[in-house]
Order: structure tokens, then C-alpha cells, then sequence
């Protein structure tokens, strides 16, 4: 049998009732050359029977069972068996619209230079019902860098990635600690995948993206432990990302505690110059840039404050969230 050109991947832990549902998306895709990969990791609630039930009789692929992961190294795992050029994100509980892979795969053969595509997201709650979006996604590379300088801006079960790039920029990383047991694996991913390459995102939703209280993700959020994720992800790799070799200075900005940001900001222009070919100057004028520089700012810090606000008063049209 010859090699399918995307293979989906999926982690699991206990992914019902939703999983049926998500599973029937990806068979409904208008682009068929695909297989799944799922990896569980310790479903007690019927998960398993289910994903017998589908994969390989009604989705080709295999599951992987008996050993549970943490949500990074399930994913680096599935990665690892990975056998085609091309990988699709997607949870358990989301929903794919049925020319998901059509839109990103014809995108990327227009931007062969893209590692990863993403998409917008139609957002429901756990009865399927759509709610009022918390934010747009950037969809222009130089706005999904800038919005990278302080979250993950590509909608990670959306992404449709390189497998070679996946690889060369080190696969998933799980670098969590007993003391901190909560790893940010995409913000991770995506500091390292920008610092070396080239990423989009489809205005378009084309995934029915579930706010689940009961999922893992919602469940983070409310204990407040993905703030503190996120901040060492940013630190790991500030040099490669942002060009901040030292860690403290990167610190004292993510915290707001730089006595004056604006040599800073400055040379995170330069770097992202030297990655995207978008000159200081105009980087200055794009207000996703001048807002996220704003983030950074302590309140004593009036020169800078000022700076950014002159910049600010000169753009005139918002660059979207």
C-alpha cells in the first residue's frame, strides 16, 4: 500500500462522549490520502472500545495503548511513528470541518516555504452549541510572531505542520518538574518552530474548537499553572526566539520589572528583521507589535510608555487580535 501524504495525531485520556463526533470529522474530510495515530493514556470512561471500533475498521491507522504519557511526550511519541511528509493536530473533543485538510494542503502547496498552517476556530461549548469567540487568530506570519512574544497564537489541535521541520526543530518537549508539573508543549513548540522557519493561518474556521470545562486544557487555565508555563517556555527560548541572550533581562521584561524596555524592544525588532525581512521602522508602525511591546511595560517606565503611545497615535487601522 503506498504511503498517505498526512497523518492525523491524537492524544487521549478519557474522550467521551466527544470523541465519536471528532472522529466522524476526520472521515468526512474532502481530502481522503490520511491515517490516524492515537495515543491513549489511561482512558477508564470507554475511549478504547470506541477507537476499536473506528481505527483500523472505518479510519486507517492504530492506536497506541498501555503506556500513559503526559500530554507533550504522547504527542513527541506519535510524532516518532509518524511516516508521511505532512502531520494534522487535533483533539479529541474538537471538530474538523469537512475541507479542513483541502484548504491548509492547497495553501501550503502555494507557501512551500511554511512549516505549519493553522486556522480560525468556530467556538462551541460541550453540548455543540457555537459561543461568542474569546479573541480572533492572527492569521499573517509577522502578527502571529509578534502575539508569540506572550502566548501561543496558532491554534494548536488546528495546525497542519511539516513532519521533516518537526524533527529538525526537536519534536514536542515535555520539561515539566515536580515542582512544576504543568508543560506549555505548544507555546514551546511554536517559540522554536519561529525562531527558524515560517508559519501562516487560515482566516477560515475550519475547526469546531470545544470549550470543555472538563478537558485538561480548561482545567489548566483555572488553576492558574499554564501562566507559569508559558513563562518558561518564554525563557528557554528567548535568545532563539526573541534574540535576548541574557535570561534575567528576559525575565524582568515578561514580568514587567525592566527599568526601561525600550533597548529591548528595539532589538527585538532587529532579530525578527533578520527572520522575516520586515525593517524596525515598519515593525513600529504595525500595532500587533506596538500593543504586545506595551504588555512588557512596567508603570515607571514613562519613556517607553511614551515612545509606544506616539507610535500607537500613528497607526490607523488595528491589526486583528
Amino acid at each position: 500500500m503506498s504511503v498517505p501524504s498526512v497523518t492525523w495525531i491524537i492524544p487521549v485520556l478519557n474522550g467521551m462522549p466527544f470523541l465519536p463526533e471528532a472522529l466522524d470529522s476526520i472521515r468526512r474530510q474532502t481530502y481522503q490520502d490520511h491515517e490516524v495515530l492515537v495515543w491513549d493514556n489511561g482512558s477508564t470512561d470507554g475511549t478504547l472500545d470506541v477507537l476499536r471500533e473506528w481505527i483500523p475498521k472505518r479510519l486507517p491507522g492504530r492506536v497506541f495503548t498501555g503506556e500513559p504519557l503526559s500530554l507533550g511526550l504522547s504527542l513527541r511519541r506519535l510524532v516518532e511513528h509518524v511516516r508521511t511528509p505532512l502531520i494534522a493536530r487535533m483533539d479529541a473533543d474538537d471538530i474538523c470541518e469537512p475541507e479542513r485538510l483541502a484548504v491548509q494542503i492547497a495553501h501550503m502547496k502555494r507557501h512551500p516555504e511554511l512549516a505549519a498552517i493553522g486556522s480560525e476556530r468556530t467556538s462551541i461549548d460541550a453540548e455543540g452549541h457555537e459561543i461568542q469567540r474569546r479573541s480572533l487568530y492572527p492569521s499573517e506570519e509577522a502578527n502571529i510572531r509578534h502575539h508569540t512574544l506572550r502566548a501561543p497564537r496558532l491554534l494548536h489541535p488546528s495546525v497542519l505542520m511539516q513532519s521533516d521541520v518537526m524533527l529538525q526543530i526537536g519534536n514536542y518537549q515535555d520539561h515539566s518538574t515536580a515542582e512544576y508539573p504543568y508543560w506549555c508543549e505548544d507555546y514551546d513548540l511554536w517559540l522554536r518552530m519561529l525562531a527558524e522557519h515560517r508559519v501562516a493561518a487560515s482566516p477560515q474556521a475550519l475547526i469546531r474548537y470545544r470549550y470543555n470545562l472538563a478537558g485538561v486544557t480548561e482545567s489548566v487555565m483555572r488553576q492558574n499553572l499554564s501562566a507559569n508555563a508559558k513563562r518558561r517556555a518564554w525563557l528557554m527560548n528567548c535568545e532563539a526566539f526573541a534574540g535576548i541572550r541574557s535570561k534575567s533581562v528576559a525575565a524582568r521584561l515578561w514580568d514587567r520589572r525592566l527599568f526601561l524596555a525600550m533597548p529591548v524592544i528595539l532589538g527585538i525588532a532587529r532579530h525578527f528583521q533578520r527572520r522575516d525581512g520586515i525593517t524596525v521602522s515598519d515593525r513600529l508602525q504595525m500595532s500587533s507589535f506596538v500593543r504586545i511591546a506595551q504588555s512588557y511595560l512596567r508603570r515607571e517606565d514613562l519613556i517607553t510608555r511614551i515612545w509606544l503611545r506616539m507610535l500607537s497615535r500613528k497607526l490607523n487601522t488595528p491589526e486583528t487580535e
